[in-house]
């Protein structure tokens, strides 16, 4: 691995994704002020049920990376040609089952929802957002595991970033401009046309070597299966809130959950960029020492949960100030819901408990085992919404999401040290708990604060501030109780390997 590859991965991940939050933060408040909040929230609800369809490929996706770690690390260019055209079969299959889902949902969706937009127009908007997932899957998807895998993320990142900045960018301008939002559509889907083509022409390029049809027909992906169901459940829990809130309240109350989901899904994005960027060099490293690979392993729980936890803490005193700011003016329903901030940062925090975890059960060999696991967690997370959105709404939905997250902590920690690393609970177990006791104090103490925003330079103020000082002693904290993270790291970052 070149050191240039991966400061390369990094910067453009970290940089990408700073430009695509704050874009990404104009676009709804540019959406509310046009369109109102039945349209945001609707639109922002069939990009959720777009996620799920995306499902049909991720667990391939996800196989065929793992797949790819060993021959990459042997050079071994018949295997990852292997790999690559079985993979590629399989997107090409799946691409029919969903453009007919497409057509099924544009069919379904203006009957199901609870809006006021006419049908004509749920079914054009649905059609051409879908389309721009058929492309993807025919053409993208393949050459997109390929990159993550040989460590090109900052070419996948490059790519993705400069489509969501021209989207973001189309979106934003034209309606600013009161335009019809099945031409906003239109116009999402031309960028996507782009974005294929670029990619198509960067692999021909660079991969001229690569034999896509060295695949029979016949070969099978190992453990295809088990990722595909770990990854539908991961969304179905991820992505259900928004449809249950429109199918069961109101799309306008699915705009509220969406803005402060715009604020959280920014920061998990930020951190993601990174980890995204340098992840693969885990399933290299189990691949090559296990005794390497456990240092790294606490090294990465440290980061991308300290990381993770002074985000939310961050968030957790800064959100409904923002808020406030974000939808002053807005009058068609009430935006400020005080519990609700609390609950996005445990659905944060929680989560990327189990990431690193998450991982090593996939490149271990367990991702059977871990899918059923995830069906579970999905079901109590659905159970559970459609049980409390009736009374609670907002409130309902985001408490079923934070009562299942634990089940998959429990278990990837189970797997992780004992199964695969063979040693007790106690590093992670301090890793956690110092980065929960500092949410908790943050929690604590921030019910003692009044911050008065009144605009957004100062708002930016008390965010560099409270950013700063929370990462020190975070940083602190985190490098007490594994105090070889930072030497890791910064190796990682000086010899990239």
């Amino acid at each position: 691995m070149s050191r240039s590859k991966l400061r390369k991965n990094v910067a453009v991940g970290i940089g990408g994704q700073i430009l695509v939050m704050l874009l990404g933060f104009v676009l709804p408040r540019v959406m509310i002020a046009g369109y109102g909040s039945d349209v945001n929230g609707l639109l922002g609800t069939i990009s959720q049920i777009f996620s799920y369809m995306a499902l049909l490929e991720a667990g391939v996706g996800q196989a065929a990376k793992n797949a790819l770690y060993q021959p990459i690390v042997k050079s071994d260019q018949s295997g990852i040609s292997l790999i690559l055209s079985i993979s590629r079969n399989y997107f090409r299959r799946l691409t029919v089952y969903y453009g007919a889902g497409v057509v099924l949902l544009a069919a379904t969706a203006p009957f199901v929802l609870n809006t006021e937009v006419t049908a004509d127009v749920i079914a054009a908007v649905v059609l051409l957002e879908g389309m721009s997932g058929v492309l993807s899957f025919f053409f993208v998807q393949t050459i997109s595991t390929m990159l993550v895998a040989d460590g090109r993320s900052y070419i996948n990142n490059a790519i993705i970033v400069t489509d969501k900045i021209l989207c973001y960018a189309v979106r934003i301008i034209m309606a600013g401009c009161g335009v019809n939002i099945v031409l906003l559509q239109t116009a999402y889907f031309l960028i996507t046309v782009a974005k294929v083509a670029f990619y198509y022409i960067y692999f021909r390029k660079e991969y001229a070597w690569v034999n896509l049809h060295a695949a029979s027909g016949h070969e099978k992906l190992k453990d295809r299966n088990a990722y595909i169901i770990t990854e539908v459940a991961w969304t179905l829990f991820s992505s259900t809130d928004m449809i249950v809130l429109s199918v069961f309240v109101n799309t306008k109350m699915s705009s509220v959950y969406y803005v402060y989901n715009m604020v959280f899904s920014g920061l998990n994005m930020l951190l993601n960029a990174v980890y995204s960027s340098i992840n693969y060099l885990l399933g290299q490293t189990y691949h090559s020492d296990l005794k390497k690979y456990e240092k790294m392993h606490d090294a990465f729980m440290s980061v991308f949960v300290g990381g993770m936890t002074v985000l939310v803490s961050a968030a957790y005193i800064l959100c409904v100030p923002f808020i406030k700011l974000y939808t002053h003016g807005v009058t068609d329903i009430d935006y400020v819901y005080e519990a609700v901030p609390l609950l996005f940062c445990l659905v944060q925090l929680i989560s990327w408990s189990r990431y690193i975890g998450g991982n090593l059960t996939g490149i271990a060999g367990y991702a059977k085992k871990t899918s059923y696991i995830s069906m579970a967690e999905a079901t109590v997370n659905i159970l559970l919404s459609l049980i409390l959105v009736g009374r609670f709404g907002i409130v309902g939905v985001l408490v079923a999401t934070v009562a299942a997250l634990p089940l998959k902590v429990l278990w990837c920690i189970y797997i992780s040290d004992k199964k695969v690393m063979h040693r007790s609970y106690k590093k992670t177990a301090a890793i956690l708990g110092i980065n929960y006791l500092l949410f908790v104090i943050v929690v604590v103490c921030g019910k003692l604060l009044s911050l008065n925003i009144n605009n957004y330079g100062q708002f930016a103020l008390y965010a560099v501030i409270v950013t700063i000082l929370l990462t020190i002693i975070g940083s602190g904290l985190n490098f007490i109780v594994n105090p070889c993270c930072l030497q890791i790291f910064l190796k990682l970052l000086k010899k990239g390997k």
